[in-house]
């Protein structure tokens, strides 16, 4: 793609946003955490307060000397089937078989041992919420007071007063963004917005393009956008419902972990 170069200011319509829900990022055992390490099952054991759906795509990714069952590839997107009592299917395609696990995750039987030795599950892309009406970012830093007392005879018993000296410390980010809610129980929109509600929200990440760059065939040209990427957690939503308007949901969030601001690679 060529480079742009246009000076014409950005608008709203060049934006948008990605997300990964929250509920979505696990560390599991590589053994006992696959159907309990019995072939021919299809369980993969979470926790309870997960929240996939049916359909998420996921991947597995193997920390440390973790071992994942021969059944799966690292890696690779499958697709969750089945979600019931902490134990999800899943499946090479959306809606397909479950695969039935090998078994031989971890190592001589057991887990892998060591902290550090998981297999990471969670979701694999991010997909683009349509009902956003608009979003605002904001970045501060902290101020450090970093005066020190008179070391120089000029700056006793001078005219003028004696200006403090400071420095900027962490960054804070914030952030706000408007949802059109519809009745579409299962429209990543509504999802978005009742993530304000789950204790863990582990997983929860978003990708807020100021300027979504196409790269030619139908895909999110990275290299060429300006976004936001980062992890972030749900503080509050609030709503507005009344005969004149459409009905939507405000929601609040703080930034963590962030990975790209503006064309700043932060890892």
């Amino acid at each position: 793609m060529p480079v742009s170069c246009s000076q014409s200011s950005l608008t709203g319509q060049e934006g948008s946003i990605f997300f990964e829900p929250a509920g979505t990022s696990w560390c599991l055992k590589d053994y006992t955490d696959f159907s309990g390490g019995a072939p021919g099952g299809v369980d993969i054991f979470v926790p309870a307060n997960n929240d996939f759906r049916i359909g998420d795509p996921v991947i597995f990714t193997e920390e440390g000397t973790a071992n994942l069952d021969s059944a799966l590839t690292a890696g690779t997107t499958y697709y969750v089937i089945a979600n019931s009592s902490g134990a999800i299917a899943v499946s090479a395609t959306a809606g397909g078989t479950a695969i039935l696990l090998a078994g031989d995750g971890g190592t001589g039987g057991a887990d892998t041992p060591g902290a550090a030795n998981h297999i990471n599950l969670k979701i694999a892309e991010f997909a683009v919420v349509c009902q956003v009406r608009e979003f605002s970012v904001e970045i501060t830093r902290e101020e450090l007071d970093v005066t020190t007392l008179p070391c120089n005879t000029s700056q006793l018993g001078g005219k003028w007063a004696t200006f403090r000296k400071t420095q900027p410390g962490y960054a804070t980010g914030t952030g706000t963004m408007t949802v059109y809610f519809t009745d579409d129980q299962t429209s990543l929109a509504n999802r978005l917005l009742a993530n304000t509600l789950l204790k863990s929200q582990e997983g929860a990440r978003v990708r807020l393009f100021v300027n979504t760059v196409d790269d030619g065939a139908g895909n999110v040209d990275l290299n060429e956008s300006l976004y936001i990427e980062s992890d972030i957690t749900i503080t509050s939503l609030s709503l507005s419902v009344n005969p004149d308007d459409p009905t939507s949901g405000e929601l609040s969030f703080n930034i963590i972990n962030p990975t790209n601001v503006l064309g700043a690679v932060l890892v």
